[in-house]
């Protein structure tokens, strides 16, 4: 097939593009026209990926309802798109809820429920959504913040990203700005105050110079009449649309993600946008109340603004709803909180505009979203942290090629971002993910694909989970540490909490031990009971599972096939993840039925380049698993697991004159177990068809 027949077959895919069924037929066609075609030559007709995270936003927009906000390029973007208005994360805190939609897995699976726990510390092998991607034959770029960088490692999960974090952080400021100082704050008297501490510091000897400072100065807000680029999510922006630029002119697909910081604390931001809205109009909080035969535990003292020096201190925990934040100072936070948002949406705008200009939004999926809600005074409270719906409900807008339009109002939740772009882009959809597509609720906003969302949040040794369904929230107190790796035991409940939300919007009456609603509970109540019979299983074997074990006549999966064909052919990459990390330089092709491998350079670990099998072998205690692996080349590693925290592994050395190396393993225990081919050195290996013989 010639060329320009090639690329009016592209341009024809693209432009009739349809959500699921329409890609799988268009996969089908190309491969039906041409078996020669290569797996680089079909990935093109796959949609890019825009993926906008947006820190701390709640679903504050003009297009959720709220016509006094000033966000005309978020509200465009959902014009063109889905809103889902009763979304949820799983975790109202940034580490947590970013490694649950990042890998579409909740957090008792990841084990991230703070912010320093690195997920990969608790599951080396988790899969997250890029690094999917990467494997499928797409250039992952990240700009901003996509994970939180506290919970994973210091290159922000370097396995996830074509191209290093640190090449993306990389800012030009403005002059005569300069970068803002503690990363924050571009007012040149806040700049001033900041080097005149850290002199002092230096002076003094100090080693925390970041923490030296901050507690002497913090300020909650900045207005400053600066270009959007001094700031830091200006500076985002540009880069992206760099990045943009550039990728449009490959022949691959790429999944961009960018994530602005704002409108996190500090409300820092540009005064063009503060000078949008008139302090004296903002809106405070309806609610600034407990709740009506509320739980204590259910609230906190706001600690995260209170650690700015800007604010008055609590005198103790009792005083959050008389003691409160004085009204002129939540005002200017709201007016603060509104000003970022708009900028935000300003830099939504660019990215938005630039994507149409090369011609790019035809054939690419967006996806904005907030990483978990916010509260501005409700409850009296500030900041995230809990598991009201001012905290767990999130904005989210998709929007794809086929243009599907609409609201979506039954519940969805990020664990169901992973499956759903990989239906959008017709890539496999991993047997392990705990989220549902949600490709149906595109399709036809009326269809329900689930009945609940659940998001969690602790209290000191009490963890509470909130089922939300259409209308109410359930929200239980477990004591003892509980995690939903653990059987059900209604004894360990301490308190609950029920909402209607079409009766109480504001959350103002906990009817968890009414009467009237005793029926209500109870369905509620079986929700979560199923809910935690399926974690029960699903968590088996998650890394922070401390009883994983090995379970007797676990059921195979109905969506996980035994792989048996492991032949090197010319669509080895749908069944093979490539990896070279932590700076390794290794190339990968398929000759003649043979794995080419260069390694330029080795990685940090000898385990930094490999190939390791989709989906893995599903196999049973007691089975063995035998391949004769015909080599040449340096030493290489066969590795399978872990299951149980289990992992088998035997290293062949390819010598002269020998064909075939004989790697046996004896199964300890049934699941399905993951296998990795690494390669030990430097230099140029081959290596054959990998036929496994189980018995």
């Amino acid at each position: 097939m010639g060329l320009l027949a090639i690329d009016l077959l592209t341009s024809r895919i693209t432009a009739n593009f349809k959500i699921k069924v329409m890609s799988l037929r268009i996969k089908n066609l190309i491969f039906g026209l041409s078996a020669t075609m290569s797996m680089s030559m079909v990935a093109q007709e796959r949609p890019n990926v825009l993926f906008i995270a947006v820190d701390d936003l709640k679903p504050l927009i003009g297009s959720y309802g709220h016509d006094y906000m000033i966000t005309p390029n978020i509200d465009k973007l959902a014009n063109s798109g889905v809103v889902f208005t009763n979304a949820h994360c799983q975790q109202a805190i940034c580490g947590p809820s970013r490694a649950s939609i990042l890998t579409g897995m909740r957090p008792d699976y990841t084990g991230v429920w703070d912010l320093k726990t690195r997920m990969r510390d608790v599951n080396p092998d988790i899969l997250a959504l890029p690094e999917h991607f990467k494997g499928n034959g797409y250039t992952t770029v990240a700009v901003g913040k996509i994970y939180d960088p506290r919970c994973v490692d210091k290159q922000y999960d370097d396995q996830s990203w074509s191209i290093p974090y640190s090449e993306s952080a990389k800012y030009t400021y403005p002059e005569p700005y300069g970068p803002p100082a503690l990363s924050y704050y571009a007012l040149e008297e806040n700049k001033q105050i900041v080097h005149k501490l850290e002199e002092e510091g230096k002076a003094k000897g100090v080693k925390n110079m970041h923490g030296y400072i901050t507690k002497q100065f913090k300020p909650s807000t900045e207005c400053a009449d600066v270009p959007d680029e001094a700031y830091i999510d200006g500076q985002i922006c540009n880069n992206t649309l760099q990045y943009m630029k550039t990728l449009s002119q490959q022949k691959k697909p790429f999944f961009l993600a960018v994530g602005f910081k704002r409108p996190h604390l500090p409300f820092a931001a540009p005064k063009k946008y503060w000078d949008m809205y008139k302090r004296d109009e903002v809106h405070l909080a309806e609610y600034p109340h407990a709740v009506k035969d509320g739980v204590e535990m259910a609230y906190h003292k706001s600690g995260e603004l209170y650690s700015y020096t800007d604010i008055p201190p609590l005198t103790s925990f009792s005083d959050i709803f008389t003691d409160n934040v004085p009204e002129d100072k939540q005002r200017e936070l709201i007016h603060g909180y509104y000003a970022s948002v708009s900028y935000v949406d300003a830099q939504v705008g660019k990215l938005m505009d630039q994507l149409k200009e090369l011609g790019l939004d035809k054939n690419t999926v967006v996806v904005l979203w907030g990483d978990h809600g916010w509260h501005l005074g409700d409850h009296a409270l500030w900041c995230k942290h809990t598991n009201f719906e001012h905290a767990t409900r999130v904005p989210m807008i998709i929007t794809t090629p086929s243009g599907e339009k609409g609201e979506y109002s039954h519940p969805a939740e990020f664990v169901d971002v992973f499956p759903t772009l990989c239906e959008l882009t017709g890539i496999d959809t991993p047997t392990q993910l705990q989220g549902e597509s949600l490709v149906p609720a595109l399709e036809n906003t009326n269809y329900k694909v689930k009945d609940y969302a659940v998001s969690q949040f602790g209290r000191g040794s009490n963890e509470g989970y909130s089922i939300r369904t259409d209308r109410y929230r359930l929200t239980l107190w477990l004591k003892d540490n509980y995690r939903t790796y653990m059987p059900f035991d209604e004894q360990r409940i301490v308190a609950g909490e029920l909402y209607d939300y079409q009766e109480d919007p504001l959350e103002t009456v906990n009817l968890y031990k009414s009467g009237k609603f005793k029926k209500v509970r109870e369905q509620l109540m079986q929700y979560f009971k199923a809910f935690v019979k399926e974690q029960n299983q699903q968590l088996k074997n998650a890394g922070c599972n401390p009883d994983r074990t090995e379970k007797k006549g676990i059921k195979k999966s109905k969506t996980i096939q035994p792989v048996t064909n492991l032949s090197f052919g010319s669509d080895w990459e749908t069944r093979w993840d490539v990896i070279a990390r932590n700076g390794a330089d290794a190339g990968f092709s398929v000759k003649d039925g043979r794995l080419l491998v260069n390694v330029k350079k080795p990685g940090k670990n000898p385990w930094d380049v490999a190939i390791a099998l989709k989906g893995g072998l599903e196999l049973q205690k007691g089975q063995t698993v035998q391949w004769k692996v015909a080599a040449k080349g340096g030493d290489i590693k066969m590795v399978l697991g872990p299951v149980n925290g289990q992992r088998l592994g035997s290293k062949i050395k390819p010598r002269k004159g020998k064909k075939a190396s004989d790697v046996s393993f004896k199964i300890p225990a049934s699941g399905v177990w993951k296998l990795k081919v690494q390669f030990l050195q430097a230099g140029t290996y081959e290596i054959g068809a990998l036929q496994p013989v189980i018995e």
